[in-house]
């Protein structure tokens, strides 16, 4: 993300300096409700969707106004796409095994998804695997201390958050 949005502060269009701006309020909106969601979702177990509806209508209204800025429909397909498949995964195994993940979970990768998405498959995939990685190590590490046991729940969302900020980070 740091890539494009240089090459857009120094695009010299009107178009780029818009698109930059966008990208800074999207990331603003990333920076302000990812650690307040982490905080919640760790202390309360739970997502509120005070929270998450809002940063969606945010995101749902940025990305598209970015990728027709830069001319880049497939963007925002590919977004939408993102979303909604790891949206929809989340929800598979939300019904097969309602303990396993929360619906506020479903609802971030959905906006999630959108963001990562965006900047590709591959940023995607990166947040996916950061997030199982850093989520799966945490869980051995309490588990090895007996720190929890297999019944214990552990919130998914910091994990969540912290894969897609590393994967759009390093993007």
């Amino acid at each position: 993300m740091i890539p494009l949005l240089g090459d857009l502060l120094t695009g010299g269009g009107a178009a780029e300096l818009t698109a930059a701006v966008l990208l800074l309020l999207g990331g603003a909106a990333f920076l302000i409700c990812a650690p307040v969601l982490a905080l919640i979702d760790l202390r309360e177990h739970r997502l509120p969707n005070r929270i998450i509806y809002p940063w969606a209508l945010v995101t749902l209204g940025l990305l598209p106004l970015l990728g027709l800025l830069l001319g880049d429909a497939s963007a925002v397909l590919r977004a939408a796409a993102a979303g909604l498949i790891w949206a929809l995964v989340f929800l598979g195994i939300r019904l097969l095994h309602p303990p396993s993940l929360g619906m506020g979970d479903v609802k971030l990768v959905l906006i999630l998804g959108i963001y990562t998405g965006f900047l590709g498959w591959p940023v995607l995939g990166a947040a996916v695997v950061l997030a199982c990685l850093s989520g799966g190590l945490v869980s051995a590490a309490l588990l090895i201390t007996r720190r929890a046991d297999r019944r214990t729940a552990i919130p998914f969302g910091p994990f969540l958050l912290l894969g897609a900020g590393l994967a759009l980070l390093l993007s």
